[in-house]
């Protein structure tokens, strides 16, 4: 069975967590490819992408696949996730974690800024 987790940074704003998970929710609820889809957050919210990695696979998920929905290629995605992620593999070795390219990668981004903009015109 395969999970994917969106990952966010997390916020000291309850609103800006909630929008997130609102958001994953509505994908979830698109989605056709996973058996599970769950938020995590790398830091400053709850749940943690231990804690979510750690439920999923205690539920036999065998393969997780992480979204960072991150707009660039910073310290967070370029270090700080690859290190959760490897963690992860050396505690669960039976387990396949795959980490995708971070949102800002997306080549579809400009084009939705783009709409988005001219329906505000």
């Amino acid at each position: 069975m395969d999970a994917l987790v969106l990952i966010a940074h997390g916020s000291k704003r309850s609103l800006s967590n909630e929008e997130f998970i609102s958001l994953a929710n509505e994908i979830k609820s698109k989605d056709k490819n996973f058996s599970k889809i769950e938020a995590a957050f790398l830091e400053l919210a709850t749940p943690s992408i231990q804690t979510v990695s750690n439920n999923l696979i205690s539920q036999n998920i065998s393969k997780i696949y992480f979204y960072p929905y991150f707009l660039n290629s910073g310290k967070h995605v370029g270090v700080d996730l690859p290190y959760i992620i490897n963690e992860l593999k050396e505690e669960n070795p039976a387990v396949e974690f795959i980490l995708l390219e971070h949102f800002g990668k997306s080549n579809r981004i400009s084009d939705i800024i783009l709409d988005d903009i001219s329906l505000s015109l």
